[in-house]
């Protein structure tokens, strides 16, 4: 189905909306072991929050409410599934992190009398902004840290997943932070009593897709008083012979009745969707069209060149918006390790099978990334190229027209 990614240097969330701006790099599959274990520690920051973004590599913003009016006092941390970072809002609702880390990190936003606010961003040094707004007043909040369980289920060797399962107490969200190999996406909770602030156990499960080597998995949870970052949990995978690939593209979404789709163009001009699952390259497995994915592109034949990812949301059903993760991942034939998570990019509006050719950005259709595959079986992430997408009338057998496809 769809998700939705962004690389950035910069990036601004206001009122939900998520804008990033510019980005590269890739993460390698393997993680140093973690540096803060789970503590319920008083918020800290080494810099005076003060009115602009600070000085160079700083993260700053400004925290407010469903009103626009600033929020002090709110609790802010940051994590990069290693170490944290917390600071305190000022009476203008602004907060500085200083020598925060860079690449993907997640950021928790709690204060009390409202549920927490979570967001994650591509952060590459320097000065960036990043406001939240919350809009959740809750009754009341959690007096206790988060406690958080996680575990590892259903380990298939052959395809390579597994199921992660983690139970978080003490929560006044409907979502928490999971981080694979280092990337953050947002989790939603199952909600066992009705109500986003729960002292009991509330569980989230997703199907994570391992690249080979050593996967590490770990959570971020806050409520108004603390944060806390779980211990790790790992699993190893090697590709069994004759059941590797060169790279996988997945997609995931957080509403359980959107349908979101995840299409691909192949370097020989195939266009891999949900009515043309099996191209020259590789195959869709699944078109889950009631929600959260995965849908997931996996190429195992040597067609080298540029592959053009594009997510289209098909239907919203009852939801107003869905957000989507992408996420790359290099397989055993690939002679180099990429490992890379785009999103969430949020979608607002039904496409269907409108909107052709591709060419970017909308309501409807997200380009997260370009992937090439290199005469050395190298793969390589690239930002979008302002190539058209479209079907090609002069091949119809690899490519089947809209008017002739029907979920």
């Amino acid at each position: 189905m769809s998700t939705r990614s962004c690389e950035a240097l910069a990036v601004v969330l206001v009122v939900g909306m998520v804008v990033f701006v510019g980005c590269g790099g890739q993460f390698g599959p393997t993680l140093p072991s973690p540096d803060a274990a789970p503590t319920n520690e008083a918020p800290t920051n080494d810099l005076e929050p003060g009115p602009g973004p600070g000085p160079v590599n700083t993260l700053c913003g400004q925290v407010t409410d469903e009103n626009g009016d600033p929020l002090p006092d709110a609790a802010v941390a940051a994590s990069d599934g290693q170490s944290r970072w917390t600071a305190e809002t000022d009476a203008e609702g602004r907060y500085c992190f200083e020598s925060v880390g860079t690449g993907q990190i997640a950021v928790a936003v709690g204060r009390a009398g409202y549920g927490t606010e979570y967001r994650t961003t591509d952060y590459a040094g320097g000065s960036a902004t990043l406001d939240v707004q919350m809009d959740e007043p809750v009754a009341a909040n959690p007096e206790d840290c988060p406690v958080i369980e996680v575990e590892l289920l259903e380990f298939d060797e052959v395809v390579g997943t597994v199921r992660v399962v983690a139970t978080v107490a003490n929560t006044d969200a409907d979502t928490v932070i999971l981080f694979q190999d280092g990337q953050p996406s947002i989790m939603s909770l199952a909600d066992l009593w009705g109500e986003a602030v729960s002292v009991g156990g509330r569980e989230f499960e997703q199907l994570a897709f391992l690249h080979p080597g050593t996967n590490t998995f770990r959570v971020f949870a806050a409520n108004a008083g603390c944060t806390t970052l779980s211990e790790p949990v790992t699993q190893e995978w090697t590709p069994p012979e004759g059941s590797d690939f060169y790279f996988r593209v997945t997609l995931t979404w957080d509403t359980d009745t959107s349908d979101i789709d995840l299409h691909a163009w192949t370097p020989d001009d195939q266009h891999m969707y949900y009515g043309n699952g099996t191209v020259n390259a590789g195959e869709l497995d699944v078109d889950d069209v009631d929600g959260y994915g995965p849908e997931n592109f996996t190429v195992n034949s040597p067609i080298r060149g540029r592959y053009r990812i594009a997510v289209n949301s098909y239907d919203l059903s009852d939801a107003d918006h869905a957000n989507c993760l992408v996420r790359v991942i290099s397989g055993g034939l690939a002679s180099n390790s990429v490992v890379r998570t785009y999103g969430p990019y949020r979608f607002t509006g039904d496409n269907g099978n409108e909107g052709y050719p591709v060419t970017g950005n909308t309501d409807f259709w997200w380009r997260p990334v370009d992937i090439i595959f290199d005469e050395s079986d190298g793969i390589t992430v690239a930002g979008p190229d302002s190539t058209a997408l479209h079907w090609d009338p002069a091949n119809p057998t690899a490519v089947i027209p809209a008017a002739a496809v029907s979920k």
